[in-house]
This record gives structure tokens, sequence and C-alpha cells, in this order.
């Protein structure tokens, strides 16, 4: 393993970085809600954003700025509170506004600053305190206010969740990622009403960065199943501003790449985990295995379908060795498979065997049930590719058991 934890570690613990989080008043209750992470170095990027059509204003702005500017970045401005989705030209208007706001405020380009929105949709930002805001996040930045930006940015969230991680590279040099995130009940693979920001000091190519998120987050906030629709608004943005100095990654072989793909790979799971177990609330945790597909494609699509059902959820939540729905739901789920080749086990118990009922203990496999986390195998017996998927569940299984 190529890297380290941070002890307390958050979004500006990599060098360079500044950030904070302020009470603006932009929430109906008191608390903060105005997130500002700034780069004394300006910063490459890369964007992971919400498949729906719809875009919020915020959405709509980063996709142009980065159209044009993807070396030079050197703000993130993320607000709780309104979404500013579905508010038309006045959205967009007012999120160009906040972008110049926060780029005079800081003395740097207004194509420098990405935004960021969650919260309500269809309401408009309040514009006659945002300036404020922004001017008081500015005056508050340190390196050590990551935490308090992580708090700022939630909304249905009961916990903030950050992290950072130190990564090894040769001749004793080491550079810092750091990450924070959001989301609420509503998550998707898609990552609905999901936020993420990474930061790192690293120096690499820039299609390397972009290559590296894209599978960082493929096996990450990708492999989360909640309840919901994608969002206007979600996106995860990494910067790096290269302030470690080191020799820049520009090589997918080498040995520097695979190190620092190891430590992404790593801190979006811990936050895709830490926003699945906020969601769980006191529910469970339930992954989904799937093994022997003919193709990772189909694997995925089988995993996806059983942490999607319902049934499944619900015989999970409340401990039930029902698995008439996980065979239900592999069936539905459209991929290549032969019926007479599956295997599904409950954890450790195996329920079904070459496509046929297995006799099994009922109580090891409520035993199975009953923990905080639970397993779910599918075996396809087709071929040698797998997938895993995480789902959990929550106040709405409960509801199915009334």
């Amino acid at each position: 393993m190529s890297y380290n934890i941070l002890e307390d570690g958050h979004v500006s613990s990599p060098s360079g970085f500044r950030a904070t989080g302020v009470a603006g008043g932009l929430k109906e209750v008191r608390a903060r809600d105005l997130a500002l992470v700034y780069s004394r170095h300006p910063c490459r990027v890369a964007a992971s954003f919400t498949s729906n059509a719809i875009l919020a204003a915020p959405v709509f702005f980063n996709q142009a700025i980065l159209a044009r500017n993807r070396e030079q970045i050197r703000a993130v401005l993320i607000n709780a509170g309104q979404a500013n989705a579905g508010t038309g030209q006045q959205g967009l208007a007012d999120a160009v506004e906040c972008a110049k706001i926060t780029a005079d405020e800081l003395e740097i380009a207004r194509d420098s600053v990405l935004l960021m929105s969650t919260g309500q949709i269809g309401v408009p930002l309040p514009m006659h305190r945002m300036k404020d805001a922004v001017r008081r996040a500015v005056s508050e930045l340190d390196s050590g206010g990551g935490r308090r930006a992580a708090m700022a940015i939630l909304t249905t969230d009961t916990r903030p969740k950050d992290r950072a991680l130190v990564v090894s590279l040769r001749e004793g040099r080491s550079v810092a990622i750091g990450g924070m995130a959001k989301a609420g009940r509503l998550a998707h693979p898609r990552m609905a009403t999901t936020l993420a920001l990474l930061t790192s000091d690293v120096a690499i190519d820039t299609r390397l960065l972009a290559r590296s998120l894209e599978q960082s987050v493929a096996l990450s906030f990708g492999r989360t199943v909640l309840e919901g629709d994608p969002s206007p608004n979600d996106g995860i943005l990494l910067l790096a501003n290269g302030a470690a100095a080191n020799e820049p990654i520009v090589d997918a072989g080498s040995w520097e790449y695979g190190a620092w793909q190891e430590a992404l790979d790593a801190i979006c799971a811990d936050l895709a985990q830490q926003v699945l177990r906020d969601a769980a609330g006191a529910g469970k945790i339930v992954q989904v295995h799937v093994r022997g597909a003919a193709s990772e494609a189909s694997a995925r699509q089988v995993a996806q379908a059983v942490a999607r059902s319902s049934a499944v959820r619900w015989a999970c939540a409340q401990a039930l060795p029902d698995w008439g729905g996980i065979l239900v739901a592999v069936g539905a789920s459209g991929a290549e498979l032969r019926p007479d080749l599956l295997e599904l086990r409950l954890g450790p118990v195996a329920v079904m065997l070459e496509g046929m009922p297995a006799r099994f203990e009922p109580a090891t496999a409520v035993q199975a049930l009953s923990a905080p986390e639970v397993e779910l195998t599918v075996d396809l017996h087709m071929g040698l590719h797998a997938a895993s998927v995480w789902a959990c569940t929550g106040p709405a299984d409960s509801f199915l058991a009334l």
C-alpha cells in the first residue's frame, strides 16, 4: 500500500490549500451553510457531473468554465440551502454573480472559480446575503479550515464526511489528497444529491488526472445504490495544484501513477462509504457481490438490480431469509445468465445451488441477515468477471414492513 491516512485530515490538508465554512444566513436554521476552498497555486481540474438532462445553474456554469480553463482554477464556492436548480436564466445570472463576487474578494481571475450548490430545488439564491457571506469566508480562510467547510455543505446529512491521505512516491517524496463529501437520503449510482470535492498537491498531467478520477468514481460513488434519481446538481471535482513539487506524473504506466491511483481509489471509496453509512442511519449496509459473470458490465448490471430491489432491502431490513427477491432481481436485470447455473448466498449460507433450492438452516441465515452489514452473493457461473455494489436499508424499507 502506497498511502497512509492523515490523522484529522481534511480537504485543506494538501499543501497550498485553504478552506472554511461560515454561517451566511442561507438556511432557515442558523448554521454553517457556505464553504470556500482556495488554492494559492493554479489547479488542474478533473470533474464528473450528473447524468440528469436538467442541469442546475452551477453545473452548467462549471461545464462552461472547464470547457476553456482546466489548468488555472483557484477556488470552489459551495452553498447549502438552495440548489439553484429549476431557476431559469436568473439562476444562471446568480451563479455568474457568485463567481464574480468570490473572484473579486480573492483578487483572482473571474474564470478561475467553480461553484457547487445543494438544497431545495426551485428556490433562488439569497443574493442579498451572498456577498457578505463570501467576504466573511475569504477573511476566515486557513489551512486548518477543512472541517468547517465539510460541515457547511451538509443538508439532510447527520455528520461531516472528510478524509486525507499521504501518498509515498519515489526518492522520499510524497503528495497528499484531501476530500469532503455530502449526500442526502436520495443517492444513486449516478450520484443523486451527492457532492464531493477532492484536493491534492500532486503535479500530474491533466488528461491523466481526468482518467484517474473517472476510474475512482466508477469504483466508489458509482457502486453505491440508494433511493432516487440523478439530481441536477450532482458533481465531483478534483483539484491538483502541484505544490508538492514532485516530478510531474505523465505516464499512466509509471509506478508513480499506480501509487497515485491506488490512493485516489481509496479516498473516493472511503468518502462514498461515509455517505452510505450516514444515509443508512439506524438501518443496515447491504453489500451485493456478483461473480462468475460473462462480462464486467453484466456483473454490474446484476449487482445494481439486486441492490435497487425494494423486496431485497426489505428482507434484509427484517432479517428474513426470503431469497425470492434476489432471484427475481437477477432475472429481471437483463444480464446474460443461465438459470440452471445460479448460486445465491445470504452471507455464507448457500440458499440456491445450480439453479435449485439448497437445504439450509433458517436460523443461520437469519443470523447472517441480522448483522449491521449484510453480504449477498450471486454467482452466475458464466465467466470470470465480478462486481460489487453497496446499498442500505433505512426508513423507507422499515415503512414497507408496516
